[in-house]
């Protein structure tokens, strides 16, 4: 038997498929970029203890020494404050952020990696490039430890297809020349939301991205230091100061074949219009 459909529902049905032609577009580079599920889903989270920096200043990733494979702490947090880094708004955006390594020291490392495929769904149209974009916030105890013992962090992207870094941000707490906000209270530093965006050539489509996260406790093991995370994908991200909406997806460019289909369902619609009238 057949199920009974009203002519009378079709404009409103053709609509909607019409309307999910427009809207249907790739997932973007990072999966479960925003943490929303609540998870590390699609991330991988390892980590280690921390037996100091190797070398000398200035240091870099280069410098970073990770011993044991021991993942640190990671968990998702939701709306609140953060006695350490009174003037962050958390989470930074939607429902949750990630928090990488937390408070409570141990020498602890905790890093967080996920790799991705350049695709057009990347694209903003606004300069026809794709684009990574996303925003973290470091909170670090500041010891007074030397230099090389003291808590930090570090992000970075490397396109593995060019075997290029593309982006890349360390410092260790207290550095000089960061301009680090302090607490006032308790001894820690932290950074505002920094929101990274990385535009890429429309050549690069196609090509493998790897985001790496590290936040460090002090060597010594008494200090802790923790990274906020969020907002991981293409999309542009709306200004810090507490806005509760995720970043905007860029309006997918639709092909040859989509808009000729879109053409299509529309003109149904509007036969079926007039032919009710």
């Amino acid at each position: 038997m057949f199920a009974s459909f009203s002519l009378r529902r079709m404009p409103r049905t053709v609509a909607a498929v019409a309307l999910a032609t427009v809207s249907t577009h790739a997932m973007a580079i990072f999966q479960n970029g925003g943490f929303e599920q609540n998870s590390y889903a699609n991330w991988t989270v390892g980590g280690g203890t921390n037996p100091g920096l190797s070398g000398s200043a200035p240091f870099t990733g280069a410098s970073i020494v990770i011993n044991g494979n021991t993942p640190g702490p990671a968990s998702i947090i939701g709306a609140g404050t953060d006695p350490r880094a009174p003037q962050l708004v958390l989470p930074r955006l939607d429902q949750r952020s990630a928090k990488l390594n937390d408070e409570a020291g141990g020498s602890l490392v905790t890093t967080l990696k996920q790799t991705g495929t350049l695709t057009s769904a990347d694209v903003d149209p606004a300069d026809s490039q794709p684009h990574i974009r996303f925003s973290f916030a470091p909170v670090l105890q500041d010891p007074g430890h030397s230099a090389q013992d003291q808590p930090y962090f570090y992000v970075a992207l490397k396109n593995l297809t060019t075997n290029t870094v593309v982006y890349e941000k360390f410092a260790y707490s207290a550095q000089v020349g960061v301009n680090f906000l302090a607490d006032g209270l308790t001894g820690w530093k932290y950074l505002p939301f920094e929101n990274v965006d990385v535009a890429f050539p429309p050549s690069a489509v196609g090509q493998q991205i790897e985001l790496t996260v590290i936040a460090a406790d002090c060597s010594l093991g008494a200090h802790g230091g923790y990274v906020y995370l969020d907002g991981f994908g293409s999309a542009a991200l709306p200004p810090n100061g507490g806005s509760t909406q995720g970043p905007a997806v860029p309006a997918p460019a639709l092909d040859g074949k989509s808009l000729g289909l879109l053409a299509l369902l529309l003109g149904i619609a509007g036969w079926v219009v007039a032919r009710l009238r």
